[in-house]
């Protein structure tokens, strides 16, 4: 019996960070599962979706122009006034979108409300590090995706004490690629 309690002594520290390392790493799947839908997003829907990152709450949003969600929304509100709720798919969604923006104007831009577009939060403990400009190295909150594919490029950073993945968004391609760093590795790269 002690020998198992000494053996469960040692191995816990050991299992608290394997734990807190797939913390990270699942934060960093699901940021790249978002990112990717809003880049799928904007090629089916002919327009520019933003990624939204609030660092203090810890969530990660996908914005659609305000005009498209508005119509989602009309159209789910009719179809439920008339008895029976019709599920629209993207496609229908996207003939329904209208002309094309030509401007990123934050505020021109609302919550997807479908359930692929919605708002998630992070691990308790997991954090959003920096976001930065690829070109300029200036910190973002935004990205973007644009109906060719491209996007906004950026360097994502999640972290916490045990582990970092970096995730680089090509401007080029809108393609990501993940690269996992230990604390201290992080520390030394961003000097």
């Amino acid at each position: 019996m002690t020998l198992l309690v000494l053996l469960a002594f040692i191995a816990a520290p050991s299992f608290v960070s394997v734990t807190k390392s797939a913390q990270v790493r699942t934060a960093a799947r699901e940021i790249v599962a978002v990112l990717r839908y809003a880049r799928a997003k904007a090629l089916s829907l002919g327009r520019p979706v933003l990624v939204s990152f609030d660092r203090e709450q810890r969530t990660v949003s996908v914005l659609l122009p305000t005009d498209v969600v508005q119509r989602r929304l009309t159209i789910s509100e009719q179809t439920t006034l008339l008895g029976s709720e019709i599920k629209l798919t993207d496609e229908d969604w996207w003939k329904l979108s209208g002309e094309r923006l030509e401007t990123l104007e934050p505020e021109q831009f609302a919550t997807d409300p479908s359930p692929m577009g919605r708002e998630r939060t992070l691990p308790e403990g997991v954090e959003v590090k920096s976001i930065r400009d690829l070109d300029t190295g200036e910190e973002l909150n935004l990205i973007a995706f644009y109906p060719d594919g491209t996007a906004s490029g950026a360097e994502i950073v999640v972290a916490n004490e045990k582990l970092a993945v970096v995730l680089e968004i090509t401007p080029l391609t809108g393609s990501i690629q993940l690269q996992e760093l230990s604390p201290d590795e992080l520390g030394s790269r961003q000097r």
